[in-house]
């Protein structure tokens, strides 16, 4: 079973993959979001027309605002783009958050960041928080308690945080999660031996047979046609349950025995 997904950064690609991880499954590539960009451009394009025949000569002398040539896309693009969904996000300091603010942990299942040109995600599989950042070798483990201070953290940082609000589409790598936590004690304690982060998906090539397929069925599913949904496997998972790449490399989560659990902890970092 493929768990965690986690794309590794192509050029300024960052945005394509903040939206796939927060997705947790690459449903996005540059051409759709270059096309939502170029729609967003007409639609601007449209308003400036409206005014002035000055003010309309400069906008249009203008490069586009949506997208440049480094494959850089604008919040407006995921904005739209996370609308496919039926996803909106909202800026952490909102009025309507104030009271959620004080414990996101509970209140929220996900958050995506941007600095400049570099957007990434932080989102809830299982029970648990992960930061999913194109820029690092796999998504690393965040604990309820330390989510609101590593906000916190990252604002100073000069990042602007998005809250994402709605439903997010089912990930498989939840009910394995659920069953079979990762343990953060265990986690931290190999820390310092190993400087990594649970082992995921990482992915530069997909099939495309299996991503339009993916894309398939939850088009489908968003638009009522259950007899295109895929079957959930709800079983309990064995200590073969994994989280692996797609050659299928394996790392067994759900072993009770102590000595195991800390060598399948550190097996979840990259060496």
């Amino acid at each position: 079973m493929e768990l965690i997904h986690h794309e590794v950064q192509e050029g300024q690609l960052c945005a394509q993959h903040c939206l796939n991880t927060l997705l947790q499954c690459p449903v996005f590539d540059a051409v759709q979001l270059a096309s939502i960009a170029q729609q967003l451009d007409s639609e601007e394009d449209t308003r400036m027309a409206e005014g002035s025949a000055e003010e309309y000569s400069k906008y249009s002398n203008q490069p586009s605002g949506n997208m440049d040539d480094s494959g850089f896309f604008s919040v407006q693009v995921i904005m739209r783009a996370l609308e496919v969904y039926g996803l909106t996000a909202k800026h952490w300091s909102h009025p309507d958050l104030v009271q959620a603010r004080r414990h996101p942990a509970e209140n929220f299942s996900a958050f995506i960041c941007n600095l400049n040109q570099h957007w990434f995600t932080i989102r809830k599989i299982g029970l648990q928080w992960f930061n999913i950042d194109s820029c690092k070798s796999g998504p690393t483990l965040i604990s309820d308690t330390y989510l609101e201070v590593y906000l916190k953290q990252v604002e100073l940082e000069g990042y602007t945080i998005f809250v994402v609000l709605g439903t997010l589409p089912e990930c498989q790598a939840d009910a394995p999660l659920l069953t079979c936590p990762l343990n953060p004690s265990l986690y931290n304690s190999t820390k310092s031996k190993k400087s990594g982060m649970p082992k995921a998906v990482s992915v530069k090539k997909v099939e495309t047979e299996s991503v339009e397929e993916i894309r398939r069925k939850r088009l489908a599913k968003l638009c009522g046609d259950s007899s295109c949904s895929s079957t959930n496997d709800t079983s309990v998972p064995s200590q073969e349950t994994v989280i692996k790449s797609p050659s299928h490399d394996s790392v067994d989560l759900c072993n009770a025995d102590e000595e195991l659990q800390r060598a399948i902890a550190m097996s979840l970092m990259d060496s």
